[in-house]
Formats: C-alpha cells, structure tokens, sequence
C-alpha cells in the first residue's frame, strides 16, 4: 500500500527542520564545507529525499539567509511602531540590532560576516532568482533604516549635505564591530561585564547622533 501524501503542515515542519541544520552546518563548516549529502546524514535522510524539498545548497543557502532579514526586519519594525521621538526611534533601532546579532548568532554570522556567495556569485545561474529575492530582503532592511534615520537628520545642522544611507552605514559599522567582539567571546575577555560595555558604547553613540557628523 503506497504511503499516504504528507500534508502540507508535515512538509513545512520538515522543511524548517531542514533549514535550522543547515544553518548549523554552515556555521561550523561554512559555505564551501556544506554539502547536501552532509546535511542528510546529520538528519538521518538520504540526499535523494533531501532534493525532495529542496533544490540544492545555493537554494538553501538563501533561504537561511532570508529568513533571517525577515527575522531582523520584524524586530525593526516593531521596535519604532509606537515610538514618537525620531532620535529614540533611531536608538531603538541600534539596540534590537544590537540584540539581534547577539541573540541569533548564527544568522548573523552568516548574514554578516562568513565568507559567502552573494547575489552578483549567483547572476546567470540557476540559483539568480532566489539569490535576488535575499539581495531585495537585505536592502529592505537598509532602506527602512535609512528612512528612519532621515526622519531625524533630515533639516539637523550636524548632518548637513551628508547622505542619510552613509550615515546608516557609518553606524552599522560601529555596531557589527561591538556585535562581534560580543559574539567572538573577546568582549567578555576585556571586560567582566560585557553587558554594560554595549550599554556605554550604545549611549555614546546616542551623544554622537544628537552632536551630527559635520
């Protein structure tokens, strides 16, 4: 008797499984020491079946990657949802990143940090619409901070001629900075409260976004 179809909520789970190994493996062993036949034997699937869900690696890769913006997004948004205040909303904005990059670090590092292909890797391959659909996910996360952060600079003296996407990316440098000391263990061997540094350091660079950048 031929087994009965899984349904679409056992497909799903098995697919987010899937993805969560994935990641695992690709954080240990990064990208080029992924493969599909080493994620099925850590699943305990063949790689035949593997192929069931999904394409190859490039396609799994992405999707990791994306769910990760969407994570990340989400967590943006709802932090400045009912915040008034332009210059809380951009430091609402730091922490939770902040925070993200502490608490999923894993999708950090791969969303920021490993060595990885990138959407331009993928152009004329088959996996080219996949890695466009995480290049559009990663710049709607840039263009809806960048947004946030005009809110407060557009018309402030301190930021005169200075365009607010550079800005963005000035302080996102700052920030990857302190989120990896974090998550290499080295903030922590520099100081017994690593807590606290980020709390200084993110305050400073409160009184730096209020003072401008000109």
């Amino acid at each position: 008797m031929a087994r009965p179809a899984r349904s679409q909520d056992e497909v799903d789970k098995i697919k987010s499984t899937i993805l969560e190994s994935a990641l695992g493996i690709l954080v240990e062993e990064g990208f080029n020491g992924f493969s599909m036949g080493k994620l099925g034997k850590q699943m305990g699937m063949t790689t035949a079946n593997l192929y069931n869900y999904y394409k190859n690696k490039d396609e799994l890769y992405n999707l990791i990657i994306i769910r990760g913006y969407d994570i990340l997004y989400s967590v943006l948004c709802e932090v400045v949802e009912d915040e008034p205040d332009p210059l809380e909303k951009v430091m609402a904005l730091f922490n939770a990143y902040v925070e993200f990059g502490i608490r999923n670090a894993h999708y950090y590092h791969l969303m920021f940090t490993m060595s990885s292909p990138k959407y331009l890797d993928y152009v004329g391959t088959e996996s080219e619409g996949i890695a466009q659909l995480e290049k559009d996910n990663s710049l709607k996360v840039l263009g809806f901070v960048v947004a946030v952060i005009n809110e407060y600079t557009d018309g402030h003296p301190g930021y005169s001629g200075i365009d607010a996407k550079l800005i963005a990316l000035q302080f996102w440098g700052q920030l990857h900075g302190l989120i990896s000391l974090s998550n290499s263990g080295n903030l922590r061997e520099a100081d017994e409260s690593p807590e606290r540094v980020i709390g200084v350091i993110l305050e400073n660079i409160k009184i730096i976004i209020m003072r401008g950048l000109t």
